[in-house]
């Protein structure tokens, strides 16, 4: 019950008591006098005053008796909730016994049977020591003949002092303490004895199966508390238990108690003992730590609706030790109620869940007075009736809705204890001793988490059956389909989750597809190897072949860190993951700008030779320059990728895109940061940027022939390249979420990249080797016909450099028809010779540079010829010089022999600078 209703139910029971003084023939009773003394102390008088009884018999009442005593009056006080029940129980046998037995009948001296009232006066003692203590002096000492203690032995001992001074009779049914009627022979109480209130709990846990080895107690500042744990150590000696503290509260606050919870956590007995008046903030402080002992006992809580009100569901599983409960055989001689009976008509009259033995214990006392009233008789109304009334209660057994009570030497009682515990259904049930018991012993305690596994969580209420165990856990039954998730209240079986990992097949292609990539490089290094030295290999460079080849393994091994992955931030492997990120963006980088700078070398040296044809000027280009371009390209995307890798680097984070109840159910990982993708948009940036020049050189320099320079093959390359990666980025981006669709198109993307431009790059040489076109004169023939393209022509030199000179088209044609017209005597020239250079002069004057390709294999077929004469040679061999710019004047005499001593040195010059063995010196377009 919460102080609000306490309070209400204060309110309602001062209202019915001024009701009372309203209902002249049918009330029994009323209040007669409430009135607030100059001292301040509030009283309240209950009598009868209607001399009829329930059935409206009249009862002729030859006096009054007073009971009267000390009570917490005020809801804010701290023995307000036991003291107000005990007053109420107080007022119900005071009230029956006057209206339905018309009071206490006694036999007078002269025989005859005398009907006394009972009169209840009750003064607020304000829960205090000083309050009790002023009561007993000034309103009980004359007014009053049997006293009425409070609750508590705190308050009940300054009572019975002045009751011992007084030479009253006192019957105390809240104290417990002994020492509050050691030596006085007229101070009595159903409590038993505080040393041995916690007999029967101890003895009942001691002889569990199973059951507790240690045992701690911890009490606050009063008789009766100190009194009950004082005989703990005792006990537990007695049972076989090990006490590991004793530990009296100075605060009973819950900031107060939770550094003792967490030392009693540390000392983790079985059983804690707690002697204390007001239990709620030690259970809030055990809960704040999350920890309980096996068995909690209090001495006074467990039984309280106010209790459970405060603490709930928490409650449940909580011992504690009572003198009484409602479902003992007991029925009370005077009343004629049982126990059952009693807490019936005490629910009604307070509308209480529970009746405390408290309340029941006062009930005993109205009726352990009314029976030794009526047994000692007239007598008892002399000087000496406090004497008689002390003896006879000493000396008889009172059977009584409490129980049946006697008293021993001290006035205690002798009844037993019981240990009563809260049932998982919150109900009071009587454990031990076992011939008294209404259910077992529940033991161990549930943990909090346990208990709000149980209570709170959704784990047991699916229709799966699933469980709590002791940890709070909630086990399912399904464990193939489903997983405990949370603790406590949040326990609860959810679907297993699922974390989108890559499905195995995926996985297990991407590494066939890097192994596969990886085994072509290998046979393309071991193939140039191995070839190094023939002509058609030298022609390529093997060098630049080398880095082609070592830039698709770089980016080929990017495929292995993108199947990496994880569950959360907190698994072992999580730095594995993290450095996975941004290991395929440094690998696909790096591989690209690899492979990318050495094709784009060869399509710029093209470029630049072509560029310083049409301009007439002699251009070198040598390894160097080549080697700066690549150097450039590369340096840049490492920039890029350092710049990535220190200011936002890629890191591998787990999102849930499902839930249930706040638990992920399904999830995605992925590698992210805040700013990764801006860094990976700039490097695909770059890269597109890259590849879109070198497809605009590669169509500046489209009109040059491609048998050796290898131009046809480095667009495809560069054009292969630009389409997987314009394709897949947007198309990775579009199935980001899924994972599975996504690894697959960045594994494509890789491996057609690289793939591609080792295929169209390595193919045709390995082809031409295959059928045998790799010999020295082949490759002379194919260069010779290759270097004479363009409109401007470019000599070669000896020394390997490359130089251009001004091939004026009018220049040539004059050249030429001079050539022609040196043999132009038929019986010196073959006609068919004759007519196919005349043939070839005609179609030159278009200016073609098709056509030169064909002039100049047309005369350097008639000049290879051994059955044509010497006049057709000196013709071919000199339109074979004038077209390549090797003569610069038309009008030169110069002899046959010199002519073909000139012709086959640039021959050789050309030969020398293709197979050149030193790979610094580039001659040729490769």
């Amino acid at each position: 019950m919460s102080s609000m209703q306490i309070f209400l139910s204060t309110l309602v029971l001062w209202f019915k008591l001024l009701l009372l003084l309203l209902r002249n023939s049918q009330a029994g009773a009323q209040t007669d006098d409430v009135a607030i003394s100059p001292r301040g102390i509030i009283s309240i008088e209950r009598s009868i005053k209607d001399r009829r009884n329930s059935t409206g018999n009249a009862c002729n009442f030859s006096g009054n008796i007073v009971f009267g005593g000390p009570s917490s009056l005020d809801h804010d006080k701290k023995f307000f909730r036991l003291g107000s029940r005990q007053l109420v129980a107080y007022r119900l046998m005071v009230d029956f016994i006057n209206r339905d037995k018309c009071g206490i009948i006694i036999e007078a001296e002269d025989g005859s049977s005398q009907n006394y009232s009972l009169e209840l006066r009750t003064y607020d003692d304000q829960s205090s020591i000083e309050w009790t203590t002023k009561i007993a002096k000034n309103y009980l000492a004359s007014p009053v003949d049997i006293w009425l203690g409070g609750y508590s032995s705190t308050l009940t001992k300054p009572l019975a002092e002045s009751a011992s001074d007084n030479n009253k009779l006192l019957l105390a049914p809240g104290a417990a303490s002994t020492p509050v009627f050691v030596g006085r022979d007229s101070v009595f109480g159903t409590f038993p004895p505080s040393a041995k209130y916690l007999a029967k709990a101890v003895e009942g846990l001691s002889k569990l199966q199973n059951g507790p080895t240690t045992m701690a107690s911890m009490w606050e500042d009063a008789s009766f508390t100190i009194g009950v744990c004082s005989s703990a150590p005792d006990l537990a000696e007695k049972h076989g238990l090990t006490m590991t503290s004793e530990q009296a509260v100075q605060g009973m606050t819950v900031e107060e108690l939770i550094p003792l919870a967490k030392k009693l956590s540390e000392e983790d007995p079985d059983v804690v003992i707690t002697c204390v008046y007001d239990c709620a903030p030690w259970m809030q402080a055990m809960r704040s730590v999350k920890w309980s002992p096996n068995a909690q006992i209090f001495t006074v809580c467990v039984g309280l609706e106010s209790f459970v009100n405060d603490v709930g569901s928490d409650a449940e599983y909580v011992m504690g030790v009572a003198p009484w409960d409602s479902s003992v055989n007991a029925s009370d001689e005077f009343t004629q109620w049982s126990a059952s009976d009693f807490a019936d008509t005490f629910r009604k009259e307070t509308d209480d869940v529970e009746v405390m033995f408290q309340a029941a214990s006062a009930a005993a006392m109205i009726s352990i007075a009314a029976q030794t009233l009526q047994n000692v008789g007239i007598a008892a109304f002399n000087e000496d009736a406090t004497a008689a009334w002390s003896d006879y209660v000493r000396k008889n057994t009172f059977q009584t809705m409490y129980g049946q009570i006697s008293f021993d030497d001290n006035g205690q009682s002798l009844a037993p204890s019981y240990l009563i515990q809260y049932d998982s259904n919150g109900t009071v049930l009587t454990v031990y001793p076992e011939e008294s018991s209404s259910g077992p012993i529940l033991y161990p305690m549930p943990s909090w988490d346990r208990r709000d596994c149980n209570k709170l969580s959704d784990c047991e209420v699916s229709d799966r059956k699933d469980t709590c165990d002791n940890g709070g856990n909630c086990v399912c039954v399904d464990p193939k389909n489903y997983q405990s998730v949370g603790i406590g209240a949040t326990a609860q079986c959810v679907p297993l989750e699922n974390y989108n990992l890559l499905n195995n097949g995926l996985k297990i292609m991407s590494y066939v597809a890097v192994a596969f990539l990886l085994l072509i490089c290998a046979f393309a290094v071991t193939w140039t190897f191995y070839y190094r030295k023939n002509h058609l290999v030298k022609v390529s460079q093997p060098m630049f072949l080398g880095l082609l080849i070592f830039g698709s393994v770089i980016s080929s091994l990017s495929i292995i860190p993108m199947s990496v992955e994880t569950l959360y931030r907190d698994a072992d492997d999580i730095a594995w993951a993290d450095a996975a990120c941004m290991a395929f963006p440094w690998l696909w980088g790096l591989g690209f700008s690899i492979s990318y700078s050495a094709l784009f070398a060869k399509v710029w040296r093209v470029k630049r030779l072509y560029k310083a044809a049409h301009r007439a000027r002699r251009k070198q280009v040598t390894a160097k320059d080549v080697m700066i371009i690549m150097a450039i390209v590369i340096f840049i995307e490492f920039v890029i990728l350092l710049a990535f890798q220190f200011v936002s680097r890629f890191q591998w984070e787990r999102t849930s895109i499902q839930e249930i109840n706040g638990y992920t159910v399904e999830s995605v990982g992925k590698c992210t940061s805040e700013y990764g993708w801006y860094f990976m948009a700039v490097l695909v940036s770059y890269n597109v940027f890259c590849l879109i020049y070198a497809l605009i050189l590669c169509w500046q320099t489209k009109e040059l022939p491609s048998d050796f320079a290898e131009g046809n093959y480095i667009f495809l390359s560069v054009m292969f390249m630009f389409q997987v990666l314009i394709l897949a980025i947007p198309v990775s981006i579009m199935v980001r979420e899924n994972p599975n669709v996504y690894f697959f198109m960045l594994v494509g993307g890789v491996f057609l990249q690289n793939f591609t431009v080792l295929v169209i790059i390595f193919s045709p040489k390995m082809l031409r080797i295959y059928k045998g076109e790799d010999t020295q004169a082949t490759v002379r023939r194919h260069i010779s016909n290759t270097m004479s393209v363009a409109p401007r022509r470019t000599s070669f030199r000896s020394n390997g450099s490359v130089s251009e000179q001004n091939g004026d088209s009018k220049y040539r044609r004059n050249s030429y028809r001079s050539a022609g017209s040196a043999s132009s005597n038929p019986s010196q020239v073959h006609w068919s010779e004759q007519m196919k250079l005349k043939k070839s002069m005609v179609s030159f004057d278009n200016n073609n540079p098709a056509t030169e390709i064909k002039i100049q294999v047309e005369a350097t077929t008639i000049a290879e010829k051994k059955n044509v004469t010497k006049s057709e040679k000196k013709t071919a061999t000199r339109v074979v010089s004038i077209i390549s710019g090797d003569i610069d004047n038309y009008d030169t005499d110069v002899s046959l022999s010199s002519e073909r001593d000139e012709s086959q040195s640039v021959s050789n010059s050309v030969s020398s600078s293709l197979v050149h063995e030193d790979s610094k010196q580039f001659g040729v377009i490769n």
